[in-house]
């Protein structure tokens, strides 16, 4: 478990009690304004509100001087140049709290893209199943039980099996894979430094193994019925809701 898969239990839970009576599309999305809260009160918190606020008042100040002016330009040239001053401390007083507060939002974007990213295919369908790079030689592997998967230029394609008929596929010794896995993950890899940060729960593959990653075709969820796919997947309905959330918040709390 990586450091930002740490809450990922209590999001579950969370989220399996939601799950009782409200559909997908709207977890996602409440999931979303939290997201869109939590941050608007971490950047609170941790930014100079007060101080902000003088700057934002000063810089007022400054911009109805630089409207009623009538003069030279070599006179206006220093309240110019104050007022630039002005908004260029605020953004310094802002950026340092406002990256501070999408750290939180990390762990549930996280849970989030593996909770609702990919679903589980249909027993029976037809699922690619391809190795990385692909320009290596398809040999030496076998599926287990055999008779599933069929050979293509890149993999396999497999025939999905059941929770009960488990397949694992091997390399001269080496359990690389197990299918139908416990959490829908479209890809394994080897370990790499940032799973430290973010664990793949299906596991590794051994750091000799022969490919790099192999990636399965799972299919991805879709929460809306209607425009692209980009459109139908859990990103949109969480950034939107995130970024909507965080606007009225910002405007309900009085943030600067």
């Amino acid at each position: 478990m990586g450091l930002f898969d740490l809450p990922a239990p209590f999001f579950s839970f969370i989220d399996q009690l939601l799950g009782g009576f409200l559909p997908a599309v709207v977890r996602v999305v409440l999931w979303g304004v939290l997201a869109g809260w939590l941050t608007m009160v971490v950047y609170r918190r941790l930014s100079r509100q007060d101080k902000i606020q003088v700057l934002k008042a000063e810089q007022k100040k400054q911009q109805k001087i630089i409207s009623d002016f009538d003069g030279e330009f070599e006179e206006l040239f220093p309240v110019i140049r104050h007022t630039l001053g002005l908004g260029m401390r605020q953004l310094g007083l802002s950026l340092g709290p406002a990256l501070l507060a999408t750290i939180p939002i990390l762990f549930l974007v996280v849970w989030v893209a593996g909770q609702f990213g990919y679903d589980q295919p249909v027993t029976g369908s037809a699922v690619n199943i391809d190795i990385n790079p692909q320009e290596q030689e398809i040999s030496g592997f076998n599926w287990n039980p055999a008779g599933l998967a069929r050979k293509t230029e890149t993999g396999w394609e497999l025939s999905w099996p059941s929770p009960e008929q488990a397949v694992a596929l091997t390399h001269e010794g080496y359990t690389l894979l197990e299918l139908p896995a416990e959490h829908t993950i479209p890809v394994i890899h080897k370990h790499r430094w940032w799973n430290w940060l973010m664990a793949n729960p299906i596991g590794y593959l051994p750091d000799d193994a022969v490919p790099e990653s192999i990636d399965i075709g799972l299919p991805e969820q879709q929460f809306l019925s209607f425009g692209p796919a980009w459109l139908r997947g859990w990103m949109f309905s969480f950034f939107f809701s995130f970024l909507l959330s965080s606007i009225g918040f910002k405007l309900a709390l009085k943030i600067d």
